[in-house]
Protein backbone atom coordinates (compact mmCIF):
# COMPACT_ATOMS: atom_id res chain seq x y z
CA UNK A 1 0.00 0.00 0.00
CA UNK A 2 2.73 2.52 0.78
CA UNK A 3 4.58 1.78 -2.50
CA UNK A 4 1.18 2.66 -4.71
CA UNK A 5 0.55 5.89 -1.93
CA UNK A 6 4.20 6.73 -3.29
CA UNK A 7 3.40 6.01 -6.47
CA UNK A 8 0.06 7.88 -6.63
CA UNK A 9 1.97 11.01 -4.56
CA UNK A 10 4.78 10.95 -7.51
CA UNK A 11 1.76 11.23 -10.57
CA UNK A 12 0.25 13.71 -8.53
CA UNK A 13 3.37 16.07 -8.30
CA UNK A 14 4.71 15.24 -11.71
CA UNK A 15 1.43 16.42 -13.22
CA UNK A 16 1.14 19.98 -11.06
CA UNK A 17 4.48 20.62 -11.94
CA UNK A 18 3.98 20.37 -15.62
CA UNK A 19 0.51 22.63 -15.10
CA UNK A 20 2.79 25.33 -13.10
CA UNK A 21 5.00 25.12 -16.28
CA UNK A 22 2.38 25.45 -19.12
CA UNK A 23 0.44 28.11 -17.17
CA UNK A 24 3.79 29.96 -16.83
CA UNK A 25 5.06 29.52 -20.65
CA UNK A 26 1.46 30.79 -21.30
CA UNK A 27 1.71 34.37 -19.07
CA UNK A 28 5.00 34.78 -21.43
CA UNK A 29 3.26 34.65 -25.04
CA UNK A 30 1.94 37.81 -26.54
CA UNK A 31 -0.98 37.88 -27.21
CA UNK A 32 -0.69 39.69 -30.61
CA UNK A 33 0.88 36.75 -31.61
CA UNK A 34 -1.14 34.33 -30.13
CA UNK A 35 -3.79 33.63 -33.34
CA UNK A 36 -6.23 35.86 -34.46
CA UNK A 37 -6.35 39.16 -32.64
CA UNK A 38 -8.50 42.31 -33.61
CA UNK A 39 -7.15 45.25 -34.65
CA UNK A 40 -7.09 48.76 -36.89
CA UNK A 41 -5.81 47.45 -39.88
CA UNK A 42 -3.80 49.78 -42.25
CA UNK A 43 -6.12 52.79 -44.35
CA UNK A 44 -3.25 53.43 -46.86
CA UNK A 45 0.17 54.45 -45.67
CA UNK A 46 1.51 55.48 -41.88
CA UNK A 47 1.62 59.29 -41.88
CA UNK A 48 3.45 59.05 -38.32
CA UNK A 49 6.87 59.59 -37.43
CA UNK A 50 8.59 56.49 -35.78
CA UNK A 51 8.82 58.27 -32.73
CA UNK A 52 5.34 57.63 -32.17
CA UNK A 53 3.49 54.84 -30.73
CA UNK A 54 0.23 55.65 -32.89
CA UNK A 55 -0.23 55.46 -36.41
CA UNK A 56 -1.81 58.28 -38.25
CA UNK A 57 -3.77 57.92 -42.10
CA UNK A 58 -4.46 60.73 -43.90
CA UNK A 59 -7.54 60.79 -46.40
CA UNK A 60 -7.77 63.80 -48.76
CA UNK A 61 -12.03 64.18 -49.00
CA UNK A 62 -11.59 66.41 -52.10
CA UNK A 63 -14.13 69.45 -53.01
CA UNK A 64 -16.91 69.40 -50.34
CA UNK A 65 -19.57 72.26 -50.40
CA UNK A 66 -20.65 73.43 -47.06
CA UNK A 67 -23.57 71.68 -46.11
CA UNK A 68 -22.24 68.63 -47.98
CA UNK A 69 -20.05 65.39 -47.05
CA UNK A 70 -17.77 62.75 -47.62
CA UNK A 71 -16.34 59.68 -45.74
CA UNK A 72 -13.18 57.76 -45.20
CA UNK A 73 -12.88 53.88 -43.93
CA UNK A 74 -11.49 52.78 -40.81
CA UNK A 75 -10.58 49.04 -41.51
CA UNK A 76 -10.74 46.66 -38.46
CA UNK A 77 -9.27 43.18 -38.80
CA UNK A 78 -10.17 39.65 -37.42
CA UNK A 79 -6.18 39.32 -37.75
CA UNK A 80 -4.34 36.02 -37.80
CA UNK A 81 -4.66 32.94 -39.90
CA UNK A 82 -8.26 31.91 -39.00
CA UNK A 83 -11.96 33.61 -40.13
CA UNK A 84 -14.49 35.02 -37.20
CA UNK A 85 -15.70 32.14 -36.00
CA UNK A 86 -19.31 34.01 -34.90
CA UNK A 87 -20.13 37.70 -35.56
CA UNK A 88 -17.63 39.43 -33.70
CA UNK A 89 -19.36 43.41 -32.26
CA UNK A 90 -16.68 45.97 -32.07
CA UNK A 91 -17.24 49.43 -30.03
CA UNK A 92 -15.54 52.22 -31.38
CA UNK A 93 -14.68 55.52 -29.47
CA UNK A 94 -12.51 58.65 -29.19
CA UNK A 95 -9.45 58.49 -27.34
CA UNK A 96 -8.26 62.40 -26.53
CA UNK A 97 -5.51 60.71 -24.49
CA UNK A 98 -3.92 59.01 -27.34
CA UNK A 99 -4.35 62.33 -29.29
CA UNK A 100 -2.19 64.49 -26.91
CA UNK A 101 0.26 61.41 -26.76
CA UNK A 102 0.52 61.45 -30.46
CA UNK A 103 0.79 65.83 -31.03
CA UNK A 104 3.69 65.61 -28.34
CA UNK A 105 5.40 62.94 -29.99
CA UNK A 106 5.38 64.04 -33.55
CA UNK A 107 5.46 67.41 -32.40
CA UNK A 108 1.86 68.40 -34.26
CA UNK A 109 -1.50 69.99 -33.24
CA UNK A 110 -3.89 68.11 -34.49
CA UNK A 111 -7.41 69.27 -32.63
CA UNK A 112 -11.18 67.18 -32.74
CA UNK A 113 -13.51 68.55 -35.25
CA UNK A 114 -16.57 70.06 -33.99
CA UNK A 115 -19.37 67.29 -33.24
CA UNK A 116 -21.21 68.67 -36.05
CA UNK A 117 -18.64 68.49 -38.27
CA UNK A 118 -18.02 64.38 -38.32
CA UNK A 119 -20.09 61.26 -37.48
CA UNK A 120 -18.41 57.78 -36.29
CA UNK A 121 -20.49 54.58 -35.77
CA UNK A 122 -19.75 53.48 -32.37
CA UNK A 123 -20.76 49.77 -33.22
CA UNK A 124 -19.74 47.43 -36.47
CA UNK A 125 -20.08 43.77 -36.89
CA UNK A 126 -16.92 41.52 -37.90
CA UNK A 127 -19.51 38.55 -39.54
CA UNK A 128 -18.74 35.13 -39.12
CA UNK A 129 -16.42 33.75 -41.84
CA UNK A 130 -14.48 36.90 -42.46
CA UNK A 131 -11.24 38.66 -41.12
CA UNK A 132 -12.41 42.38 -41.85
CA UNK A 133 -15.20 45.09 -42.12
CA UNK A 134 -15.40 49.00 -42.54
CA UNK A 135 -16.64 51.26 -40.22
CA UNK A 136 -17.57 54.39 -42.44
CA UNK A 137 -16.83 57.73 -40.76
CA UNK A 138 -18.86 60.81 -42.67
CA UNK A 139 -16.94 64.11 -42.37
CA UNK A 140 -19.65 66.94 -42.87
CA UNK A 141 -18.24 70.43 -43.99
CA UNK A 142 -20.94 72.25 -41.25
CA UNK A 143 -20.74 75.88 -40.62
CA UNK A 144 -18.12 75.09 -37.88
CA UNK A 145 -15.43 73.38 -40.12
CA UNK A 146 -12.23 75.39 -39.69
CA UNK A 147 -9.86 74.77 -42.53
CA UNK A 148 -7.61 76.63 -40.25
CA UNK A 149 -7.49 73.85 -38.08
CA UNK A 150 -5.88 70.50 -38.54
CA UNK A 151 -8.64 67.90 -37.45
CA UNK A 152 -7.25 64.18 -36.56
CA UNK A 153 -9.68 61.44 -34.99
CA UNK A 154 -8.37 59.37 -32.23
CA UNK A 155 -10.47 56.34 -32.90
CA UNK A 156 -9.99 53.13 -30.52
CA UNK A 157 -11.52 49.80 -30.32
CA UNK A 158 -12.89 50.03 -26.74
CA UNK A 159 -14.77 46.44 -26.86
CA UNK A 160 -14.89 42.91 -28.72
CA UNK A 161 -17.73 40.73 -27.86
CA UNK A 162 -15.63 37.84 -28.41
CA UNK A 163 -11.29 37.54 -29.03
CA UNK A 164 -8.56 39.20 -27.78
CA UNK A 165 -8.06 42.92 -28.94
CA UNK A 166 -4.40 44.01 -29.73
CA UNK A 167 -2.26 46.06 -27.50
CA UNK A 168 -0.52 47.95 -30.06
CA UNK A 169 -2.73 47.95 -32.99
CA UNK A 170 -6.15 49.49 -31.29
CA UNK A 171 -6.03 52.84 -31.37
CA UNK A 172 -4.89 55.14 -34.43
CA UNK A 173 -5.10 58.95 -35.71
CA UNK A 174 -6.74 59.49 -38.76
CA UNK A 175 -6.49 63.03 -40.07
CA UNK A 176 -8.55 64.22 -43.07
CA UNK A 177 -8.32 67.06 -45.30
CA UNK A 178 -10.95 69.06 -47.38
CA UNK A 179 -10.72 71.27 -50.43
CA UNK A 180 -12.38 74.42 -51.73
CA UNK A 181 -14.24 75.38 -54.74
CA UNK A 182 -10.88 77.40 -55.89
CA UNK A 183 -8.10 74.31 -54.98
CA UNK A 184 -6.94 73.05 -58.30
CA UNK A 185 -3.98 72.95 -60.96
CA UNK A 186 -3.90 75.74 -63.47
CA UNK A 187 -2.09 77.02 -66.25
CA UNK A 188 0.47 80.18 -65.04
CA UNK A 189 1.56 83.13 -67.41
CA UNK A 190 2.14 86.53 -65.99
CA UNK A 191 4.31 89.93 -66.52
CA UNK A 192 7.01 90.60 -63.74
CA UNK A 193 9.04 93.74 -62.93
CA UNK A 194 12.31 94.15 -60.79
CA UNK A 195 13.60 97.54 -61.74
CA UNK A 196 17.12 97.61 -63.50
CA UNK A 197 17.00 94.15 -64.06
CA UNK A 198 15.96 93.64 -68.05
CA UNK A 199 16.28 89.49 -67.48
CA UNK A 200 13.96 89.22 -64.35
CA UNK A 201 11.47 92.34 -65.93
CA UNK A 202 8.32 91.04 -68.77
CA UNK A 203 6.45 88.23 -69.87
CA UNK A 204 6.56 84.72 -68.86
CA UNK A 205 4.70 81.58 -69.26
CA UNK A 206 5.28 78.58 -66.83
CA UNK A 207 4.61 75.00 -69.08
CA UNK A 208 4.54 73.08 -65.67
CA UNK A 209 1.44 75.19 -64.43
CA UNK A 210 0.93 75.92 -60.76
CA UNK A 211 -1.04 74.30 -57.94
CA UNK A 212 -3.43 76.45 -56.07
CA UNK A 213 -3.86 74.57 -52.24
CA UNK A 214 -6.37 74.84 -50.11
CA UNK A 215 -5.52 76.41 -46.69
CA UNK A 216 -8.82 78.42 -46.15
CA UNK A 217 -12.48 78.57 -46.69
CA UNK A 218 -12.13 80.76 -49.78
CA UNK A 219 -8.64 81.22 -50.19
CA UNK A 220 -5.95 79.15 -51.66
CA UNK A 221 -1.81 79.66 -51.99
CA UNK A 222 0.55 78.91 -54.73
CA UNK A 223 2.13 75.64 -54.34
CA UNK A 224 5.08 77.06 -55.85
CA UNK A 225 6.85 80.44 -56.00
CA UNK A 226 5.91 83.29 -58.09
CA UNK A 227 8.62 83.30 -61.03
CA UNK A 228 10.24 86.43 -62.42
CA UNK A 229 10.58 86.73 -65.96
CA UNK A 230 13.43 84.46 -66.60
CA UNK A 231 12.03 81.57 -64.75
CA UNK A 232 13.58 81.67 -61.54
CA UNK A 233 12.04 82.05 -58.18
CA UNK A 234 11.04 85.17 -56.36
CA UNK A 235 11.76 84.68 -52.62
CA UNK A 236 8.56 85.96 -51.23
CA UNK A 237 7.19 83.00 -49.69
CA UNK A 238 4.35 81.48 -51.23
CA UNK A 239 1.41 83.89 -52.05
CA UNK A 240 -2.22 83.81 -50.42
CA UNK A 241 -4.90 84.53 -52.78
CA UNK A 242 -8.09 84.82 -50.76
CA UNK A 243 -11.89 85.79 -52.54
CA UNK A 244 -13.90 87.78 -51.02
CA UNK A 245 -17.91 87.50 -51.76
CA UNK A 246 -18.12 90.13 -55.00
CA UNK A 247 -15.17 87.65 -56.56
CA UNK A 248 -12.56 90.16 -55.50
CA UNK A 249 -9.15 89.07 -53.94
CA UNK A 250 -7.08 90.09 -51.84
CA UNK A 251 -3.11 88.73 -51.56
CA UNK A 252 -0.73 88.03 -49.25
CA UNK A 253 2.42 86.27 -48.59
CA UNK A 254 5.13 85.78 -45.52
CA UNK A 255 7.59 87.88 -47.27
CA UNK A 256 4.78 91.05 -47.90
CA UNK A 257 3.12 91.10 -51.11
CA UNK A 258 0.24 92.69 -50.67
CA UNK A 259 -2.54 93.96 -53.72
CA UNK A 260 -0.96 96.13 -56.42
CA UNK A 261 -2.49 99.42 -56.24
CA UNK A 262 -4.16 100.08 -59.24
CA UNK A 263 -4.79 97.22 -60.23
CA UNK A 264 -7.96 95.03 -59.91
CA UNK A 265 -7.37 91.56 -58.79
CA UNK A 266 -10.27 89.30 -59.42
CA UNK A 267 -11.56 85.58 -59.96
CA UNK A 268 -13.95 84.88 -62.59
CA UNK A 269 -16.11 81.59 -61.56
CA UNK A 270 -17.29 81.52 -64.99
CA UNK A 271 -13.96 80.25 -66.38
CA UNK A 272 -12.65 79.80 -63.52
CA UNK A 273 -9.44 82.27 -63.82
CA UNK A 274 -7.38 84.40 -60.92
CA UNK A 275 -6.54 87.83 -62.76
CA UNK A 276 -4.54 89.04 -59.87
CA UNK A 277 -1.20 91.79 -58.96
CA UNK A 278 0.69 91.94 -56.60
CA UNK A 279 3.85 94.28 -55.01
CA UNK A 280 6.47 93.80 -52.41
CA UNK A 281 9.82 94.97 -51.33
CA UNK A 282 10.49 98.35 -52.71
CA UNK A 283 7.06 98.72 -53.76
CA UNK A 284 5.35 99.15 -57.55
CA UNK A 285 7.78 101.02 -58.89
CA UNK A 286 10.10 98.47 -58.56
CA UNK A 287 8.80 95.10 -57.66
CA UNK A 288 5.83 93.95 -59.31
CA UNK A 289 3.54 90.44 -60.34
CA UNK A 290 0.29 90.54 -62.25
CA UNK A 291 -0.41 86.77 -62.94
CA UNK A 292 -3.18 84.84 -64.86
CA UNK A 293 -4.07 82.09 -63.45
CA UNK A 294 -6.63 79.05 -65.40
CA UNK A 295 -8.20 76.54 -64.00
CA UNK A 296 -7.01 72.96 -65.95
CA UNK A 297 -8.02 70.29 -63.30
CA UNK A 298 -7.68 68.95 -59.92
CA UNK A 299 -4.98 68.25 -58.33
Amino acid sequence: MKQINIKIVLTLWLLCSQTACLKKENMNIDPDTAGSVILLAATGNNQATSSSQYFRYYTDLGLIVTGDSAHFNVNVSYSGAAVAPADITVTLALDNDALTTYNAEDGVTYVLPPASAYRLPTTIVIKKGTQMTQAQVTVIRSTEYDFNKSYGLPIKIASASIGTISTNLSTSVYSFGVRNKYDGHYSFKGYTLRSGDGAKTGNFTYAKGLDLVTVGSNSVTFGDYQLWADQTNVSIGYPVLAVNPDNTVDINSSGGAYNLPGYSSTYNPADKTFYVGFTWGAGPSARVAVDTLVFINTR
